[in-house]
């Protein structure tokens, strides 16, 4: 429970400290007196929202400061301590939670010395308060919240969180299925074309280096008569065929002689002579190749068309699928690669569609067991709600919680012939109905219920909700909206009774619930030095005698006080 509540530079509040009671604390005060304030504040110290402005003009930022106290088991502590940025916490001891926000609206969260996230806070807010505003009651117009209070109530957190988890598995493989189809589809209107383009490079049966190869071929056969007569001409010079006495040949037989003889009469000429012999058998060996090479040279035609459409063929290919050979049979390996994919991808396709099936039917296998659980926990909830409805005078309401599978053509769970709706709680709608009086058919309780009625309503199920959760402190936020006379009287009775076991913390305007406070505290706003302020103080019993009187006949008269002094008794 809260032990104390400190506060500073909030809103009109310059500083202000509370020390609360573990039963039921009463704050009242003229309307605008800045009661909400109050709340807010506690709310920003357990994780809220901001508001803008929260800060006190003047000032660079605001704090607000929780004492706590918990039991040992709580799993608050549980909480805190899986969090690495509490390094030592000891369930003996209070526990603080603090906020600072600056001016320009960022802020700081501390558990003790520790600081925390925002997110932290929040969470072990939830753990330690249940904030109940006064359109709170409004909510239980809307069927979405009707769903919460009851598996609330059942306990069925555990099996809604596995239902999300599954519901959340089956929107990935639908997301999957859906990304893939649009791609097989698109890929599909490819097909043609990258079989045409697959054909057509595989009966091209390009080579790495071929262009280059043919490049050269082409340029020996288109110059064969010019490579044929240059070749004859090497060997006729040479050999001097026709004309032996200027072949090169001929005379450098007579060189050779003539150095021969030479070295007959000079020996140092031998060199010489062996020299040029062998430049006369090499000579001798061109002139054979060059006669060789020109009886090869081949006149081709045909031959030299092939190429010319071979390469044409190459050129054509280079246009529609790269620069250069390489680069098409790189294109070529994406191609193959592509249909390769399409293959697989309908077995993919297969695989998703499969695993969807499977996913929907242990979704709907969880979705039956959930809703048998939401039906069972439903007649208990109806039979507790309306005994405490008895309790707070409406004791001739019938009500009913009402737990339906959603009707849809195109839902995913299929039950004989018809089908539901899929949603991330399951398949269920719950609705709370209500019949205030006899013979009258139990209807929505939006169509039916009054405001002191529906406040009573939700004042109700709070109250069984209490007995079951482990959230210490209630707030309510002027739940005695739309509600007086008789019904006033049981409200508090009702609050009084919910404070045995739980602390309760109320904003009212009503003295039959302010008379029963175990601490009471009036709020109110003072003017000092052209300053606007609230502040709030515990009050003693003459005090509160005044201000029970004050909120009864709004003057201080005889009988007022009287009213106000019997009130307390």
């Amino acid at each position: 429970m809260i032990e104390e509540l400190s506060i500073r530079n909030v809103a009109l509040i310059d500083k202000l400290h509370l020390e609360l009671s573990p039963g039921l604390n009463v704050l009242t005060g003229e309307t605008g007196a800045g009661k909400s304030v109050i709340l807010q504040a506690v709310g920003l110290a357990l994780g809220e929202r901001g508001i803008a402005g929260v800060v006190r003009s003047g000032e660079s930022n605001a704090k607000v400061q929780i004492t706590v106290a918990l039991p040992p088991d709580h799993p608050m502590w549980q909480r805190l301590g899986d969090s690495e940025l509490i390094d030592e916490l000891d369930a003996a001891d209070p526990l603080f939670l603090s906020r600072q926000i600056s001016g320009s609206g960022r802020s700081r969260c501390h558990v003790n010395e520790g600081a925390v996230n925002l997110r932290l806070m929040r969470e072990v807010g939830d753990l330690l308060v249940d904030i109940h505003g006064q359109h709170d009651h409004q909510s239980l117009f809307r069927s979405e919240v009707h769903l919460d209070l009851l598996d609330a109530f059942g306990g069925l957190e555990k099996q809604r969180a596995k239902m999300e988890q599954k519901y959340n598995g089956i929107q990935n493989i639908q997301q999957q299925l859906h990304s893939h189809t649009q791609i097989m589809e698109q890929s599909q209107r490819e097909r043609e074309l990258l079989e045409y383009q697959s054909k057509e490079l595989d009966e091209a049966e390009l080579q790495e280096n071929e262009e280059e190869s043919l490049d050269e071929e082409r340029r020996i056969l288109s110059n064969a008569e010019n490579l044929s007569e240059a070749a004859n001409l090497v060997y006729e010079q040479l050999y001097g065929e026709g004309q032996p006495d200027s072949a090169i040949l001929e005379v450098l037989r007579n060189v050779s002689g003539s150095v021969s003889k030479l070295e007959e009469l000079d020996k140092r000429l031998k060199e010489l002579s062996e020299r040029l012999n062998s430049a006369m058998y090499e000579l001798e060996d061109v002139a054979h190749q060059a006669r060789d090479y020109r009886d090869s040279v081949e006149f081709n035609p045909y031959r030299l068309s092939e190429i010319e459409d071979r390469l044409n063929l190459i050129y054509q290919l280079k246009r529609k699928y790269g620069m250069s050979i390489p680069e098409i049979l790189v294109y070529q390996a994406e191609i193959e690669k592509k249909l390769n994919d399409l293959q697989f991808g309908s077995e993919y396709t297969e695989e998703l569609t499969a695993d969807l099936a499977t996913a929907i039917d242990e979704a709907q296998e969880l979705a039956i067991n959930l809703s048998e659980k939401r039906r069972t926990a439903a007649s208990k909830l109806q039979k507790l709600v309306e005994k405490e409805l008895y309790t707070l005078g409406m004791e001739k309401s019938v009500f009913q919680v009402l737990v339906q599978p959603v009707p849809s053509e195109s839902g995913l769970l299929q039950l004989e012939n018809d089908r539901f709706e899929l949603r991330s709680h399951g398949m269920d709608r719950v609705e709370f109905l209500i019949s205030p009086n006899v013979g009258s058919e139990p209807q929505p309780l939006a169509n039916i219920a009054s405001g002191g009625e529906i406040s009573r309503v939700m004042l109700a199920l709070k109250t069984i909700l209490a007995r079951i959760d482990n959230i210490p402190t209630m707030i309510y936020d002027e739940i005695d909206v739309g509600i007086g006379g008789q019904t006033a009287d049981v409200v508090g009775e009702k609050l009084k009774e919910l404070a045995n076991f739980r602390q309760v913390l109320c904003i009212t305007h009503l003295p039959q619930i302010a008379c029963l406070a175990d601490r009471h505290f009036r709020v109110e706003k003072f003017v000092k030095e052209n300053q606007t302020f609230i502040t709030a103080k515990q009050l003693t019993t003459k005090e509160r005698v005044e201000e029970i009187a004050r909120m009864h006949g709004g003057e201080l008269t005889d009988a007022t006080m009287a009213r106000a002094r019997e009130l307390l008794r």
